[in-house]
């Protein structure tokens, strides 16, 4: 259960239910793969004021269609389980099993269970000295999509299962958990709607429409799996079946209007973060001023080439630093000796070679030389550029491409995850940018903007 806040980086909720109100304030996020950043922006703390005289509970009964886990029954199903082999994974998720911080934050307290679980390195730190994943180190997310989003953020590889009814379905659910559950290395994370297994989602639940959990173990008899509930003050785990958590998983969630369902997470294997530049950690997955930036960006892309090579060149990396500066960011070279020596098993002398090598490659291209920062040609050598959206952006994807096909292997990983970085999110905002004021046309690339004026907004 994750508060739904998609579309600004701010919105404010506020529901007056009798004597009780709620209030869902601003949440600050990092959705970042950069692992080298000293100054962490928190998630600001849910605020929930509360007359003395408000509804108050103490946990929520388990419906009948569920099996506490703590029961007899829920013993023999996980005893049996074990034996079988079809429970590895639990063990893993109940070394971190937690209780989400927020009664709306069970995306996030599912997926840092998780990163905790397959020991992803987060790269920065929690409480000095130590490293580890909470939940003010992650940005909000609602939507199946954007869990996914947020996951391949943290270095995990993930595999979207939308929820479908039929035998097919059912059937590749059921091959997707054996395999989770009978290894160490992946987890599957169950996105269902409470009521269709006869739970409550009313109170405190009008924040979302959808729960995430972990599934850890499968019994084979009952065709069961035991979900690792994280709203642990409401449900304890327990045991449900596939075929009814199918049917939780095909309920329409009204953010999207699309199914709920599942996803396959697993450590991207020698995967590293970035090491010399990144996006500045106040970056989202859902903010506003990356938005703006990027719709202005495209919109510029489609005016008038101008004739002189250089100064057209000129013109766009200016335009491009003018967008994008405040959202690139340096890592320097003690931060990566330091931070990330034990992360990746390789020796600070040998990372700190590779920062020299990437900022070194990056500094003598032909971009970077009009740049003032850096970090900011790197977003640019990074930018996915559309095919046949303009004549400029064609070019200049031609020119970037050009420069990065000299790079070591190195400083090409480096804007390989810058890439994906952007890509991931653009695709994780609800609206992504698009240009509405531009004709269309039947044209595979779009027409330039004529007499177009903002080469008086830059000075060359």
């Amino acid at each position: 259960m994750v508060v739904r806040i998609f579309g600004n980086f701010l919105q404010f909720l506020a529901i007056e239910n009798n004597s009780t109100i709620y209030k869902a304030v601003q949440l600050k996020n990092i959705c970042s793969t950069s692992a080298h950043t000293s100054h962490i922006h928190t998630l600001s703390q849910t605020n929930f004021c509360m007359s003395v005289t408000a509804k108050n509970f103490y946990r929520r009964p388990l419906p009948p269609s569920c099996v506490d886990f703590a029961s007899e029954e829920g013993k023999r199903l996980f005893r049996e389980s074990l034996l079988d082999g079809n429970a590895n994974i639990y063990f893993r998720l109940a070394s971190q099993f937690r209780t989400q911080d927020e009664p709306a934050y069970c995306g996030l307290s599912t997926l840092v269970m998780v990163l905790n679980a397959l020991e992803v390195d987060p790269g920065r730190v929690w409480k000095a000295p130590w490293r580890f994943y909470h939940e003010s180190m992650l940005d909000c997310c609602v939507p199946l999509e954007n869990f996914s989003c947020l996951a391949t953020c943290n270095r995990l590889n993930t595999l979207v299962r939308y929820g479908e009814e039929g035998k097919g379905f059912l059937t590749k659910l059921r091959e997707n958990v054996i395999a989770s559950v009978q290894s160490d290395t992946e987890v599957i994370v169950a996105s269902y709607d409470r009521s269709q297994l006869e739970q409550t989602g009313t109170g405190l639940d009008f924040l979302c429409e959808c729960h995430f959990s972990p599934i850890a173990a499968f019994h084979a008899g009952t065709d069961q799996v035991l979900i690792m509930d994280v709203a642990r003050f409401k449900y304890p785990p327990h045991w449900v079946t596939l075929s009814r958590l199918q049917q939780a998983m095909c309920s329409l969630d009204p953010s999207t209007r699309r199914p709920r369902g599942y996803l396959r997470l697993s450590l991207r294997l020698g995967s590293r973060p970035l090491l010399a530049f990144a996006l500045k950690t106040n970056i989202g997955c859902i903010d506003a001023d990356l938005g703006t930036a990027v719709l202005s960006w495209k919109k510029f892309l489609l005016c008038d080439v101008r004739a002189d090579e250089n100064e057209e060149l000129q013109l766009c990396c200016l335009k491009f630093a003018q967008y994008f500066s405040p959202h690139a960011m340096c890592c320097n070279e003690k931060e990566v000796g330091v931070d990330k020596a034990h992360n990746y098993q390789d020796s600070a002398e040998s990372l700190s070679e590779a920062w020299r090598t990437v900022c070194s490659e990056v500094r003598q291209t032909t971009i970077a030389k009009i740049f003032a920062n850096s970090a900011v040609a790197a977003l640019m050598l990074a930018w996915p550029f559309e095919p046949g959206h303009s004549e400029r952006s064609d070019r200049l994807a031609e020119l970037t491409t050009r420069e990065v096909q000299t790079f070591s292997a190195d400083t090409r990983n480096e804007i390989a995850l810058l890439k994906t970085q952007l890509v991931v999110l653009m695709e994780c905002s609800r609206a992504p940018p698009f240009i509405t004021d531009i004709p269309k046309t039947e044209s595979p690339q779009s027409p330039p903007q004529k007499h177009c004026s903002c080469i008086k907004e830059v000075k060359l």
